[in-house]
């Protein structure tokens, strides 16, 4: 239980820190800046204003968690930032230098080591840190590249691809030299013309020769970062081999951040580490969209993680983020002092909410059965994860426990763990990412998936279609059409049965986009049949909801509307078909218990066979 922001200022410290203490806090985090312990020049250092903070949390029976901050440049002493070894980033859009420190710049690389060793060898025999927290680059220290600070003029920094300088130029060609054999097979798959790797440049995303090549430079940047983030938890752990080290990241990995959690909790993981995300506030379903896929990576690589909301937070949601933790059982909880004391160090009404549901913060594993694809090549190509993915990830997470899986975690046989893979939208993703989603149908897996998936060029993968039905000479129909639902036998899949009952009592629905020319043995959930239509024209028979049996498993696709809010006044009203289909394919195939909400319950969780319920302002055992 860490809590940040506590007033060191204020005389009568040790009382507010007792309070602390009392609420059942362990540890303070403390913003620790480099210009703080090394403020006039290198190896000369001064710990006196962090000797006074942690001597008072030891005072208080209370421990110590740094966050030392490198990186940013209000973090860094003026002497560094004047000598010939600082090197800033330099964006693309302007070809101009920020003082926040170059990721790519290997003279910063010594002094990291240099000042951390200082830091352990000074702090480590005190026994006051519960956590070190590394603060490498971002405006607060997080992972990512720099956002928007909170001071606007003071330096260059804005949202953008930081990426312009001699280091980053020099970096990218050793990569592409490293992913390409010669120039030529560069050509071949960006559709370019450079004579020499040296001559390509870093480019802005509408600049990109095709998208290949912009799926490229993604790569080299996020690489770039999860690389920089690994030295950094790897020089953590040698010097404090015995402590927790988190990483600290956030945002939504955003292609402009060069983040991607995935990548950051599995250097986490291979360093004995773990993740702390900022990215969390009042809701619960905004919270979980936020969180769950940096959650669901730690959880496949092993990482421990740790949650942060990104300022004020209410009374409700206090609650709200303790429900969230304790759902997850991530080991950390961080709060911001304000959040729960006045000024004057006296407890505010979240306080109490805090302390009566302490009990509920503990490690441990959820297990989720449901996976959600969470496409983050398609993301960062098409301006973030769409709404309706969200709405898609917040209904499956109603009835069931479930976790978004990216390509990374995909590739990495993350989907083992899963019985159920739901891909909320038609969209593109890498064809070793198909692949993988075949082979685990093939062995029992059941997909459904409201479109089709396309590798990153748009072009359709054949075993990936197969799966479905979907052949070379298979033709997807336009046209407005009523589809029929179709009573079906249920089919045997894995250990559980397939079935259709919500689907097939909607009896009809609207459709536009249709297949037909499907596999033989292609199951149909509703169809068309065929007739005469509109002035003298013929209707084939053409279904927006069919499903297939494929090895051991089975693969289900909707090609229809995707809604979550009804419109009385649409043209064409949805009747909540794909919502329907959601909840027979969880109903027949997803272990785990129902977690549907009754009545005025926002969400529910399990944990040690009972069930809890979260309300507006309140946890309740429901069983």
């Amino acid at each position: 239980m860490v809590i940040c922001g506590v007033p060191f200022e204020d005389r009568r410290i040790d009382a507010i820190l007792r309070e602390v203490k009392d609420l059942g806090f362990t540890s303070v985090q403390i913003y620790t800046f480099w210009k703080n312990v090394e403020p006039q020049k290198r190896d000369v250092f001064d710990w006196s204003l962090y000797d006074a903070q942690a001597e008072s949390l030891v005072r208080a029976g209370l421990k110590w968690v740094p966050f030392f901050i490198m990186g940013p440049r209000y973090a860094a002493p003026d002497w560094w930032l004047a000598s010939p070894g600082h090197r800033g980033l330099r964006c693309l859009e302007h070809r101009t230098e920020s003082p926040v420190e170059s990721i790519w710049n290997p003279g910063f690389l010594p002094e990291i080591e240099r000042v951390l060793a200082a830091f352990a060898r000074h702090y480590l025999p005190m026994g006051a840190i519960e956590s070190f927290q590394p603060g490498i680059c971002g405006d607060y220290g997080e992972a990512i590249m720099p956002v928007w600070g909170n001071w606007p003029g003071n330096y260059h920094t804005h949202r953008g691809w930081w990426c312009a300088g001699e280091d980053a130029r020099a970096n990218l060609h050793a990569y592409l030299e490293t992913r390409y054999a010669s120039p030529a097979a560069l050509n071949i798959a960006w559709r370019s013309g450079y004579r020499m790797f040296q001559e390509v440049e870093p480019f802005l995303p509408h600049r990109a020769p095709s998208r290949t090549a912009y799926f490229d430079q993604l790569a080299w940047y996020r690489d770039s970062m999860t690389r920089y983030a690994e030295f950094w938890m790897r020089t953590s752990r040698t010097l404090f081999p015995e402590t927790p080290v988190y990483l600290c990241t956030g945002g939504g990995d955003e292609p402009e951040h060069a983040s991607l959690f995935s990548a950051q909790a599995r250097i986490a993981a291979a360093h004995g580490g773990g993740i702390r995300l900022t990215n969390e506030g009042n809701k619960f379903y905004d919270n979980f969209s936020l969180t769950a896929y940096s959650q669901s990576a730690c959880a496949h690589y092993g990482a421990y993680m740790g949650l942060e909301p990104v300022g004020p937070v209410t009374t409700s949601g206090v609650v709200t983020r303790i429900f969230g933790s304790s759902a997850y059982g991530n080991r950390q909880m961080f709060h911001y002092f304000e959040n729960l004391f006045q000024k004057n160090g006296k407890r505010k009404a979240s306080a109490a909410r805090a302390r009566q549901y302490l009990h509920l913060i503990a490690e441990r594993d959820a297990r989720p059965q449901v996976a959600v694809f969470w496409p983050s090549l398609y993301a960062a190509y098409s301006g973030g994860i769409p709404e309706t993915l969200n709405e898609s990830l917040s209904f499956v997470r109603r009835m069931r426990q479930c976790a978004p899986v990216d390509e990374s975690i995909i590739d990495d046989g993350g989907l083992s763990r899963f019985s159920v893979l739901v891909i909320g939208l038609e969209c593109f993703t890498s064809r070793a990412t198909l692949g993988a989603m075949v082979r685990w149908v093939e062995n029992g897996g059941v997909v459904i998936a409201a479109g089709r998936l396309l590798d990153v060029e748009l072009e359709p993968v054949a075993a990936f279609d197969e799966l479905f039905g979907i052949l070379p000479d298979s033709e997807q129909t336009w046209g407005n059409c009523q589809q029929s639902c179709l009573p079906c036998t249920a089919e045997r899949t894995g250990e559980n049965s397939l079935r259709f009952p919500r689907t097939i009592a909607l009896k009809e629905f609207h459709a536009i986009r249709s297949w037909m020319g499907l596999h033989a043995d292609t199951r149909y959930i509703a169809r068309t049949l065929p007739g005469q239509g509109y002035s003298g024209t013929m209707i084939k028979e053409v279904s927006s909801a069919f499903y297939r049996i494929h090895g051991k498993g089975a693969a289900v696709l909707y090609s229809g509307d995707v809604r979550f809010q009804e419109d009385s006044e649409a043209i064409f009203p949805d009747s909540g078909v794909w919502k329907a289909l959601l909840s027979d394919v969880l109903d027949s195939r997803a272990c785990g218990t129902d977690l549907t909400p009754a009545g005025a319950e926002i969400a529910r969780m399990e944990r040690e066979g009972k069930i809890y319920a979260l309300t507006i302002d309140k946890i309740r055992i429901r069983r």
